[in-house]
């Protein structure tokens, strides 16, 4: 274990503070839609929600594939509603991120998302608003575990190697974090990934 305080405390956003389930999304888009389940699971799952969330499609090119490709009937605002509510709180994070605000330490949201999910989540859930420093890879048009857009969290921050803690829920994004010497946990559940940080923030 590291002896070095981190200066900045990095969180993935999807099942690291948030859970979701996309599956919610599916089953509300297949009922009013030409295509099976399974079609419009291929569809959501595709290169398409890649593309969508490093920022090569906007929302309009990521609705109109899935409406033809699926036979939608609803519209636009509907299909925003499907794909939007989907996430509920992981209580045992937030209430560490709470805690890491209160002690004054700087946080950073840093996640491969898109515009759909951040428009919700920052109405619905307060806590967003709380970070320091954004990094999200439709707006970055970059996706973990890419090292490019590591370095962006780096010159948003103004931290670097040990000075980063991170924790995020994959192993591939975390790998890339080790090899730029950030201190990393690989979040498996709330309470050990909240008890490492704990013992690394000394708090």
């Amino acid at each position: 274990m590291s002896q070095y305080l981190p200066k900045v405390v990095v969180f993935d956003l999807g099942k690291v503070l948030l859970d979701f389930d996309y599956d919610i999304a599916i089953r509300r888009f297949a009922k009013r839609s030409d295509a099976e389940i399974d079609k419009v699971h291929e569809l959501i799952n595709s290169s398409v929600q890649y593309d969508y969330e490093s920022g090569k499609l906007t929302t309009e090119d990521f609705f109109e594939y899935v409406q033809e490709g699926a036979g939608f009937q609803g519209d636009r605002a509907e299909f925003i509603e499907f794909f939007s509510d989907i996430f509920s709180p992981m209580k045992i994070m937030l209430k560490f991120f709470n805690r890491v605000k209160a002690e004054g330490v700087p946080t950073c949201v840093f996640s491969n998302t898109n515009e759909i999910a951040i428009e919700y989540i920052s109405k619905q859930f307060p806590f967003y608003d709380s970070f320091d420093f954004y990094v999200l890879s439709f707006e970055e048009k970059g996706m973990k575990p890419d090292e490019p857009i590591y370095r962006v969290v780096e010159k948003k921050t103004k931290q670097t190697g040990e000075s980063i803690l991170y924790i995020d829920d994959r192993p591939e994004n975390i790998e890339t974090g080790n090899r730029l010497g950030w201190q990393t946990i690989l979040q498996e559940d709330e309470v050990t990934s909240v008890a490492k940080a704990e013992k690394l923030l000394r708090i």
